[in-house]
Parts: C-alpha cells; sequence; structure tokens
C-alpha cells in the first residue's frame, strides 16, 4: 500500500510531528499524487471527442476508478498506466505537471480556481454527484481550508514529488539502455540476475518512499479489497508478511481502526498464528465498543452485543486450532450473555457450534437436528444448510444409504438456490463428491468433482477474481488429482497438482489439502516401484500433515520390508485409537492389513475371522472399495486353503464392482488371482479341458499384466511373467516362455528381495 511519505507534504491530521487519535475525522486530504490525478481529469476534461478515441477514453474510465479510490503511487508508475491507456493524454500529464512544479505557487494556486469551472455550464464538464465531480469537489475543499504555510508545504511536497518521479523515469531509462548493452556483451544468465537486482533495488526504494498515512476512504478501499481477495482469491492477495506491514502502518495512524484490527485476525490465521489472531480478534472488538460503532447503529444493546459475538469468534478460533476445552468455555459465555439479552440469532450460532465440539458423541445427531428446526423457524437458511450438510456427513460415515443423503441434500440445494447462497452450492457439490468417494463410486465423484469445477469457471467476482479459490475447489481438484492417480493416469494427477499449487500457495490456508494429497501420491508410486526407503522417507512428511494416515502408511512400510511383528505392533495400536475415536474407514484398512500379516506368515485360518470382521463392518457402512479389497483377501484365503472353486465363485460375485469403479492396482490384483484360481481348480480337469483353462488363465493374465503396467508395479508384473512362464512351460510352449522367463529375470535383478515368496501373493 503507497502513499507519499509524511515528511514531504504537510498532513493536516499532524501537529507538531504526532498524528492524532482522529486521523479518519477528514474524509479526504490534498497530496501531490492526487494534484497529479486532478491533472489527468482536467486534460481529460480539455481534450475533445475526436483527439482521443474512444477505446481509449473507455480504458482512460477504466482506469479512473482505482486511482480515486486506491492508495497514492509514485509519479513514475502514474505515467506508465495513463500512457498504457492512451499515449498522448500521458504526455499532456507530464507537461502540465512538469510546468506546475517548476513554475512559481502561484501555478498550482491558478490550477485549483480553474478545477471550478469544471462545474459551471448548462453542460458542465463533471456532474456534481458523480463520482468525479465528488473527488473534485472534495480536494477543492480540502485544499481551500489550507493555511498559506500548508499551501506551500503542499507545493514543496508536489515538486520532491515531481523531481523523484523524473529520477524514477530517468533511471528506468538508463536500466533498459544498461540491459540491451548488456545483453550482447555477456550471457543471458548474467543479464537476468542484474535485472533482477535492478528491479529488487528500485521496489524497495519505492516502498520506502511510499509508506505514511492513508484517507479514510482509501484505508476502506484497501480493507475491503484485501477481505475479498483472501475469501475468494488468495492468491491475488498481498502476502501475509506485506499485508501485516501495511495494516500495522495503518494502525500506527489510527490504532482505534477496528476493522484494520480485523483483516489482521484474518491475516494471522492464513500462517496459523495462535497468538496474534487471538491478539487482533480481541483488539477488534474492544475497539468496536471504545469506538461506539455498535451502539450507534443498535442502541443501549450494542455493547452487549459485541461483547457476546467477541466470545462467539473468540470460541470459533479456539475450536479451528484444537482447543478445545477453550472454545467450550468461550461459548458458554456467549451463550450466557445471549440468554440474558434474548439474542435468538446468536445463540442458533451458539448451538451449530456446540454441535462442532461434540460431534464425537453418539447423540450429537440430535443437537444438530434441533438446530436445523431452529434455524428455519429463525429464517436462517445459512445455517441451516450447514447443519443439513453436517447431518448429511454424519449419515454417510453412520453408513446409510447414498440415495437418502442425496435427496438430504436435494433440500439443501434448494434452500441454496432460493436464497442465491453461492458458496453453499459449491461445498454441496463438494461433499457429494467425498460421499460419492466414500462409497467407492470414483465414476459418480470424477462426474461431481468435475461439475463443481465447471461452475466456479463461470463465476466471476470483482476485478477479475475468479471465485475457485475457496476449500471447496481445493477438495475437488484433491479428490481429482487422486481419482486420475488410481487410475494410472499420473501425468494428469501430475498436472492437478501443479494447478493447485498454483491457486494455493504454501503459505495459503488450504494448502494442506493438496499437501498431502502429493505425498499420499507419491508414497503410492513409491510403493509399486519397490522404493521402500523412498517411500519410508515420505512417511514423515504424511505423519506431519495427518497422523493416523502417517502410523498407517508406516506400518505398510514395514509389512512390506518383511518387519512383521514392528507392523503388527504399529497396526494393533492403530487399530485400538481408531476404534476409539470411530473411525470406521481406517479400522477397516488396519484389519486388512492385520489380515494380510497373518497370511505371509502363513497362517491363513488366523486372518479368516479378521476378514470376515473387515467385511462385516464394510457391509455395513457400505463402503464398496473396502468390501472389494476385503472380498479379493477373502478369496485369496480360501485359495491357500486349498479350496480354489469357492475362491472363484467368491470372486465372480465382486469382481463387476471392483473392474466398474475400482483402482487400477485392485482390478490387477483381481484378475491376478481369479487366473490363480483357475489353474488351481484345473488341476484335476482332463488335458484338453485343463489346456483351455490354462489358455483363459493366460489372457487373464495379460489382463492383469497391463493393469499393473499403467500404474508401475513392477513386483506384480514380476510375479505375473513368472506364473505365465510356468504355464507356457505346461501347454509346450517354448518361445513364449522364453520370452517371459527373460523378462522376468531382468525384473528379478532390478528389484529388492526380502526372503518372502512373493509369487504366492495376491
Amino acid at each position: 500500500m503507497a502513499s507519499v511519505h509524511e515528511s514531504l507534504y504537510f498532513n493536516p491530521m499532524m501537529t507538531n510531528g504526532v498524528v492524532h487519535a482522529n486521523v479518519f475525522g477528514i474524509k479526504d486530504w490534498v497530496t501531490p499524487y492526487k494534484i497529479a490525478v486532478l491533472v489527468l481529469l482536467n486534460e481529460m476534461g480539455r481534450t475533445g471527442e475526436g483527439a482521443v478515441s474512444l477505446m481509449e477514453r473507455r480504458r482512460l474510465n477504466q482506469l479512473l476508478l482505482p486511482l480515486l479510490q486506491g492508495p497514492d503511487i509514485t509519479l513514475s508508475k502514474l505515467y506508465k498506466l495513463i500512457e498504457e491507456s492512451c499515449p498522448q493524454l500521458a504526455n499532456s500529464v507530464q507537461i502540465r505537471i512538469k510546468l506546475m512544479a517548476e513554475g512559481e505557487l502561484k501555478d498550482m494556486e491558478q490550477f485549483f480556481d480553474d478545477l471550478s469551472d469544471s462545474f459551471s455550464g448548462t453542460e458542465p464538464e463533471v456532474h456534481k454527484t458523480s463520482v468525479v465531480g465528488l473527488f473534485l469537489r472534495h480536494m477543492i475543499l480540502a485544499y481551500s481550508k489550507l493555511s498559506f504555510s500548508q499551501v506551500f508545504k503542499l507545493y514543496t511536497a508536489l515538486q520532491q514529488y515531481f523531481q523523484n518521479g523524473e529520477k524514477k523515469t530517468v533511471e528506468d531509462a538508463d536500466m533498459e539502455l544498461a540491459s540491451r548493452e548488456e545483453s550482447e556483451r555477456k550471457m543471458e544468465k548474467e543479464e537476468l540476475d542484474v535485472s533482477i537486482s535492478f528491479d529488487l533495488f528500485f521496489s524497495r526504494e519505492e516502498e520506502v518512499s511510499c509508506s505514511g498515512p492513508l484517507s479514510q476512504k482509501q484505508a476502506e478501499f484497501f480493507l475491503s479489497q484485501q477481505a475479498s481477495l483472501l475469501k475468494n482469491d488468495e492468491t491475488k492477495a498481498l502476502t501475509p508478511a506485506s499485508l501485516q506491514k501495511e495494516l500495522n502502518n495503518l494502525l500506527k495512524f489510527n490504532p482505534d481502526f477496528a476493522e484494520a484490527h480485523y483483516l489482521s485476525y484474518l491475516n494471522n490465521l492464513r500462517v496459523q498464528d495462535v497468538f496474534s489472531s487471538t491478539h487482533s480478534l480481541l483488539h477488534y472488538f474492544d475497539r468496536l465498543i471504545l469506538t461506539g460503532a455498535e451502539s450507534k447503529s443498535n442502541g443501549e444493546e450494542g455493547y452487549g452485543r459485541s461483547l457476546r459475538y467477541a466470545a462467539l469468534n473468540l470460541a470459533a478460533l479456539h475450536c479451528r486450532f484444537g482447543h478445545y476445552q477453550q472454545a467450550e468455555l468461550a461459548l458458554q459465555e456467549a451463550i450466557r450473555i445471549a440468554q440474558e439479552s434474548n439474542d435468538h440469532v446468536c445463540l442458533q450460532h451458539c448451538l451449530s457450534w456446540l454441535y462442532v465440539l461434540g460431534q464425537k458423541r453418539s447423540d450429537s445427531y440430535v443437537l444438530l437436528e434441533h438446530s436445523v428446526k431452529k434455524a428455519v423457524h429463525f429464517g436462517l437458511p445459512y445455517l441451516a444448510s450447514l447443519g443439513i450438510q453436517s447431518l448429511v456427513q454424519q449419515r454417510a460415515f453412520a453408513g446409510k444409504t447414498a440415495n437418502k443423503l442425496m435427496d438430504a441434500l436435494k433440500d439443501s440445494d434448494l434452500l441454496h438456490w432460493k436464497h442465491s447462497l453461492s458458496e453453499l452450492i459449491d461445498i454441496s457439490i463438494a461433499q457429494k463428491t467425498a460421499i460419492w468417494r466414500l462409497y467407492g463410486r470414483s465414476t459418480m465423484a470424477l462426474q461431481q468433482a468435475q461439475l463443481l469445477l465447471s461452475m466456479n469457471s463461470l463465476e466471476s467476482v470483482n476485478a477479475g477474481v475468479q471465485q475457485n479459490n475457496t476449500e471447496s475447489f481445493a477438495v475437488a481438484l484433491c479428490h481429482l488429482a487422486e481419482l486420475h492417480a488410481e487410475q494410472g493416469c499420473f501425468a494428469a494427477a501430475s498436472e492437478v497438482l501443479k494447478h493447485l499449487k498454483e491457486r494455493f500457495p504454501p503459505n495459503s490456508q488450504h494448502a494442506q489439502l493438496w499437501m498431502l494429497c502429493d505425498q499420499k501420491i507419491q508414497f503410492d508410486r513409491a510403493m509399486n516401484d519397490g522404493k521402500y526407503h523412498l517411500a519410508d522417507s515420505i512417511v514423515t512428511g504424511i505423519t506431519a500433515l495427518n497422523s493416523i494416515e502417517g502410523v498407517y502408511r508406516k506400518a505398510i512400510v514395514l509389512q512390506a520390508q518383511n518387519q512383521m511383528s514392528e507392523a503388527h505392533k504399529l497396526l494393533q495400536k492403530l487399530l485400538i485409537h481408531c476404534q476409539k475415536i470411530r473411525n470406521t474407514e481406517m479400522v477397516i484398512s488396519v484389519l486388512l492389513s492385520v489380515a494380510e500379516l497373518y497370511w505371509r506368515s502363513s497362517s491363513p485360518t488366523i486372518a479368516l475371522p479378521v476378514l470376515l470382521q473387515a467385511l462385516a463392518l464394510s457391509k455395513e457402512y457400505r463402503l464398496q472399495h473396502l468390501a472389494s479389497e476385503t472380498v479379493l483377501n477373502l478369496a485369496f484365503a480360501q485359495l491357500i486353503l486349498g479350496i480354489p472353486e469357492q475362491a472363484l465363485s467368491l470372486l465372480h460375485m465382486a469382481i463387476e464392482p471392483i473392474l466398474a469403479d475400482g483402482a487400477v492396482l485392485d482390478k490387477g490384483r483381481a484378475m491376478f488371482l481369479v487366473a490363480k484360481c483357475q489353474v488351481a481348480s484345473a488341476a484335476s480337469y482332463e488335458p484338453l479341458k485343463k489346456a483351455e483353462v490354462l489358455e483363459a488363465a493366460i489372457e487373464n493374465l495379460n489382463e492383469a499384466k497391463n493393469y499393473f503396467a499403467k500404474v508401475d508395479c513392477k513386483e506384480q508384473i514380476r510375479d505375473v511373467v513368472y506364473f505365465q512362464a510356468r504355464l507356457y512351460h505346461t501347454l509346450g510352449k517354448t518361445q513364449e516362455r522364453n520370452r517371459c522367463a527373460m523378462l522376468f529375470r531382468q525384473l528379478h535383478q532390478d528389484l529388492p528381495f526380502h526372503g518372502v515368496p512373493l509369487i504366492n501373493l495376491l
């Protein structure tokens, strides 16, 4: 945020170098930058319609509003902006300012006297009530209130402003000339380093020379613009450090500016700074009470309203950082004050936060249903919709059928469209994407994610900002990346992640979503490629973002490295913890890993009860993906126990959902297991029928190998080609056998071997 330094001009709110607390008592004052804008407006009025083309005038009109509302900028930058819109007018403005700055004080006096002529005549150049007219009148009034000494200081500041602008223009020209000469003599890399160093130097100089107080309108415009960007498109807002520096500069001149404290609170939330965000939030409500802003709009009730909403916001802040005890205490305080004031709206918000704090309890759905009914009764569609979506999410984890959940979300969508709640429409679609993925319907999840992306790309907000940097957008893109990775489309997943990194930089509040997604995809690829040391290093990053997921994947790495006892201890601890917090999806995954440990340790009979428990849970909670994976493990256990016919019939029941919505790796494992069962069941067949079954098994193995190749799963490909070589040998096909044997040997030499007969594994 730039403004002319206070030492270069007289600030009417400064007395003996001290800024008064009511620095925004006067809405505007005259600065050298605003004189330059007045010159631009005057030249636009004097220039005839034929001298400036229609497109140039349109660009100038679009430029005016940010110039009038925005902070002060340097003269060279102003010249550049005008020149981009209309080069002819930029030259006229430059000459006019030069004549005024190099002339005498009476030239500036005459300029302000002539400004009043813009409103004279039957058809004035500027209407008094227009945006430009109000700006001109404010400047004329502010200038007329200045004493002679103040006018002289303003003129001196104008001369200094002009000299700095001219100096910057000359230096820019010299730099451009120097860079051209440098390009002829030095390498391209050296030229780039020189130009970057020059740019950094001038940007710092401009920043130092333009830090100062803003007028009320400039400050309000800056705060509203940054708040809007933080909500809709965080990447276009200032960086956290830069924004905090500007807010500190703003608060230095007006410590009681409540809105600046609130924006500081939002800015500190971006970087997860709990101390500074709490400090700024408390200061915001303190200033709100001290300035009497609430009392003016709400009478005597304003003071109590600030207190209860301060407690409510403090509870939300503590809940965001996981301080649930402090959040509960603050929420109790908010409820007590709201009940004393009979504020049903505040109580309704408190009820919603009560559910958030107690959602792990078994009876929390009763509280949530009551919250939705009350929100509808008091006409709060936003809270009612959030309550419905929370209820849907809770019932999805409880295993309710998808059709009932989608009907509930349909009712929620009616509220969104009726009240134009576009943000909640995005959240609803993201919720549907997550529900379909939870239930193992990848095609439906992909459809919903693409629907959300298409909707967001069409909905623009102010200043060309796309409202696609919200949490729902990040969630949809993460699902999209994971779905592509599951199907072996790693290049497409990388493109989605690259887009996510651009949309949500590492310092943004939703960056953890794509960070975890990226780490999980890298982990899966490393495990498929047999690079367990690399997967082990990735586990650290996953644990930092999600401790439960990190512990689970650490156990998978230990299991792959044949460290069975360590993996079993870790899985047992994780199983107890997940059962305690009711994380059913992770409980089933842990049970499957425990069962795999048992049959890898040649104890398939012990694995059967564990697999049946996992199957019962996945059926109860309608988790199709995990149910299919459990059936695969059950079929393999039956194959090991010597009953391949039952295993094959079990596979025929489960293979359809796997091929329809399963990951590529699961499809390959399913086809590989079908081939194994076919071969095992054909042992007692007639030679002719046995040969037909073995040919069919080879076809299934080819299909499995293609699936494994998509995800670059070399260990599974090694097992497949070994099995194919054995089958070709049985059928007497020597050439095909030798080809598969050679491929097996190459893979076996490249891959690590941990002493486990991997060809028997699923």
